[in-house]
């Protein structure tokens, strides 16, 4: 009776985390994909003229795994805006480095280093003074082992799918976020037992 509890639980568990991963890269395809049929500007580099840099510090965990990460955000800038209502799309990419710690297995520690060109919808105002946004990505980085604890992902190239549920004070001085980031090489090389990490993250910009 145990065994078939457990089982059941794992099962449910993968299933969850499939159906994150979906969300995280239909919605971001999805999004990548409004913004070329309403003719958009979608060039990252205008990012770094419309909007401050900023810092993000992001604690997580995986159900093996723990990692922290710190990113850079390159800029932010709205590339559409809905003329009806305030909901708006804007981009917000960053760098980000990574470290990542094991409970069991070797090696227990790695580190990694990613490129995601985030999106961030924003969803408009909860309350005074805050705003609510979902932000989702497919960035692309290199982790230093191809193997950690108990999981081999057969290469150092990973895809790094993320989505967020993310409030900010309405003058941008601050933003928290709970995060989800999914980590494979999206079967190039197998075995590729993915990394589900769920954690919080704050960001607040560079003067």
């Amino acid at each position: 009776m145990a065994l078939l509890l457990s089982s059941a639980h794992g099962l449910a568990q993968a299933e969850e985390r499939a159906a994150l991963k979906s969300m995280a890269v239909g919605g971001s395809l999805a999004s990548w994909a409004w913004l070329a049929w309403q003719g958009a500007p979608i060039d990252l580099a205008l990012c770094a003229k419309q909007g401050p840099s900023g810092l993000r510090f992001e604690a997580a965990k995986d159900r093996e795994l723990r990692a922290a990460s710190l990113g850079w955000r390159l800029g932010e800038c709205t590339a559409w805006r809905s003329p009806s209502s305030a909901l708006s799309l804007q981009l917000a990419p960053r760098l980000q480095l990574g470290a990542w710690q094991a409970r069991q297995g070797e090696p227990r520690h790695l580190v990694d280093a990613a490129f995601i060109p985030a999106l961030r919808w924003d969803l408009g105002a909860p309350a005074a003074g805050l705003r609510l946004d979902l932000e989702l990505g497919i960035g692309a980085g290199l982790i230093s082992h191809s193997r950690i604890g108990d999981r081999q992902k057969s290469t150092n190239f990973q895809f790094f799918d993320v989505m967020g549920l993310g409030l900010r004070s309405a003058d941008a001085r601050w933003r928290l976020s709970l995060d989800y980031r999914h980590v494979s090489n999206a079967d190039i090389r197998k075995p590729n037992q993915a990394v589900d990490f769920i954690g919080l993250s704050v960001e607040v910009p560079i003067p």
